[in-house]
């Protein structure tokens, strides 16, 4: 007598399965297409966003609005600033012979003929360096206010407004600077630095006693360089 075979085969149903359905358009959408916009979109975020600021920042010595408001614009102080401290005046000195600009030589920090703007009050010097209003000119007794921008030092460029003062950090006591003011050249000398909060400038401030009537200047810029939480200064006397 022969024995019925009873045994079941059972066929793997495919018409569900992700993996060998190969006509599925979720889960190839899921695990090709997806993927690769987000891939494609991190390279267009890195290139607009760092890569390219970083080539146009270290390149060119002028930033345009584009590239400020770039993630690395914003991170490194590209973006734009105001110096809170700097405010406008009403003060107006008759002379006739105050040049709209004068120009300034640091060489130690390879700045050469910078360009500086007479009575400026505004608060952020974009095109050149400003001289604070009201604060003595070159050669007069008094302190003679000038500021202008920092960024990151890794970005310094000696003929870019916005980066110019990112290393004025290196002047120590002795170095030298020129300024020349109405086609003389006058020398100063570094005799202090200081650090203080921007509630705690004074851009009118003398800091030598007016007895001694000697021409000084103060360099300002945000430090540390880069950030905008502390103004750095650098104070110097004239030499001649």
């Amino acid at each position: 007598m022969t024995r019925s075979s009873n045994k079941k085969i059972y066929i793997k149903d495919e018409s569900f399965d992700p993996i060998f359905n190969s006509v599925n358009p979720a889960f190839f959408f899921r695990t090709r297409v997806l993927p690769g916009l987000l891939m494609a979109l991190g390279f267009i975020v890195l290139g607009t966003q760092v890569v390219l600021p970083l080539v146009f920042f270290k390149t060119q010595d002028t930033v345009v609005k584009p590239m400020e408001n770039t993630v690395l614009g914003l991170a490194t102080g590209f973006k734009d600033f105001n110096f809170e401290e700097i405010e406008e005046n009403n003060f107006y000195k008759e002379n006739s012979s105050i040049p709209e600009y004068f120009y300034i030589t640091i060489p130690k920090l390879k700045i050469e003929n910078a360009l500086v703007k007479s009575e400026f009050d505004g608060p952020s010097p974009d095109d050149f360096i400003g001289h604070y209003k009201g604060s003595a000119l070159p050669g007069e007794v008094g302190d003679s206010f000038i500021y202008g921008h920092s960024v990151l030092p890794w970005f310094f460029n000696p003929k870019n407004y916005k980066t110019i003062f990112s290393t004025l950090g290196n002047l120590e006591t002795g170095d030298r600077f020129t300024i020349e003011y109405n086609q003389r050249k006058i020398n100063y000398k570094v005799e202090d630095k200081v650090v203080l909060s921007p509630k705690e400038v004074d851009p009118l401030e003398n800091w030598k006693p007016m007895y001694l009537n000697q021409p000084t200047v103060s360099l300002m810029t945000c430090w540390p360089a880069g950030t905008k939480t502390n103004r750095l200064i650098i104070r110097a006397v004239q030499e001649n």
